[in-house]
């Protein structure tokens, strides 16, 4: 260390990109990473992670050396802050550099936490991109491969769902974690065969946009047939629906079913020809809540009249204020957990989009 107390000058070696597992903006986001890491020459290295394993990750990147490491599509959670400026501390100390690109909302005690870091950190949060749009227009914004996998992952992250290959793409995301998961595979090492290919020449490595279809044969069957279970899984999860109305919100949780993520339940119950159930139909929760058998909570809304980040805030979680997700920890009665969700919603106001009331 320099008297100043920060890390004496070395050279840097290799790009360590540290991002979102669960959906396509942070293996796109990783991808763009990768792909500046190779314009640079430099080594590439991966860890992709979920909350709640950011610590054990952050005390593992404790241990990095002469390295530049982008984090990217993962916020920053107060109840973690500590593990998380420690790792990185550790790192910078041994001639790391920090850079954060993100679009999930911060506290202003995390972003304090890490501008404050040695070394001069870079971090930039902006929530009206998705992260692989920054990681794009940060890194690499003349590359068209690039901003092609921000495009898709655009299109995924704001569930617009124009885009035929990025909602494919996304698919195939969702088949190799849920094999990853069943199998207690590395998820890393599950997904780097996808992120290497869309990272090396974009979509068209993985999409045939002539006959709309993966490449991977293997791959594209699994996604027909994940489809297909999907759906039938969403109809029945939807059938054992917990609804309340809190502060004029129509609530709705759902207990999640394995091998299904909050975004396509999410989507699937927005759209009210979805909401036919045993013969009535349902009118579209304000407020959709989705609850796993491990106690993690996803948000969306089905209105601009609730803010997910608020109500997921909660609940040890954050996000945007159209998608969110939190923890509710081990249950055991799905009415129980939803009298209890009720309850903290209706004990709190800070959920409520009062703007747009207005």
């Amino acid at each position: 260390m320099t008297e100043s107390g920060q890390p004496k000058t070395a050279k840097i070696s290799s790009i360590l990109s540290v991002s979102h597992e669960k959906d396509v903006d942070g293996l796109c986001a990783s991808a763009i990473v990768a792909r500046y890491a190779e314009s640079k020459g430099m080594d590439f290295d991966v860890i992709l992670t979920d909350y709640g394993t950011m610590d054990v990750v952050f005390k593992k990147i404790g241990s990095r050396k002469n390295s530049i490491i982008v984090i990217t599509d993962l916020g920053l959670d107060e109840n973690i802050l500590p593990q998380v400026t420690s790792g990185l501390k550790r790192a910078i100390s041994q001639g790391c550099k920090i850079v954060w690109l993100d679009h999930h909302n911060w506290a202003t005690r995390s972003m304090k936490a890490i501008v404050s870091l040695p070394n001069k950190p870079i971090l930039r949060v902006n929530p009206d991109f998705c992260a692989a749009e920054i990681a794009f227009k940060t890194l690499m914004p003349r590359d068209e491969v690039c901003a092609e996998l921000a495009r898709i992952a655009h299109d995924t992250d704001f569930n617009l769902r124009e885009v035929e290959a990025a909602t494919a793409l996304a698919d195939a995301l969702a088949v190799l974690r849920f094999a990853a998961i069943a199998s207690k595979d590395d998820m890393t090492e599950a997904l780097r065969p996808l992120l290497t290919s869309i990272a090396n020449g974009g979509l068209e490595e993985v999409w045939d946009d002539d006959a709309k279809r993966l490449k991977d044969d293997l791959l594209e069957k699994q996604v027909r047939n994940y489809r297909k279970e999907r759906l039938k899984k969403m109809k029945r999860a939807l059938k054992d629906h917990c609804d309340q109305k809190v502060h004029e919100r129509l609530i709705r949780i759902v207990q999640i079913p394995l091998g299904i993520t909050t975004t396509d339940i999410g989507t699937f119950m927005a759209e009210e020809t979805n909401l036919a159930v045993e013969g009535r139909q349902l009118a579209r929760a304000d407020l959709m809540i989705t609850l796993t058998q491990g106690g993690m909570l996803g948000f969306r809304r089905g209105s601009e009249s609730v803010l997910c980040d608020m109500a997921a805030k909660l609940f040890k979680g954050g996000g945007h204020p159209y998608a969110a997700g939190g923890e509710y920890g081990p249950w055991e009665i799905f009415q129980a957990v939803c009298d209890d969700i009720f309850l903290t919603l209706t004990e709190n106001r800070t959920w409520l989009n009062d703007a747009q009331e207005s």
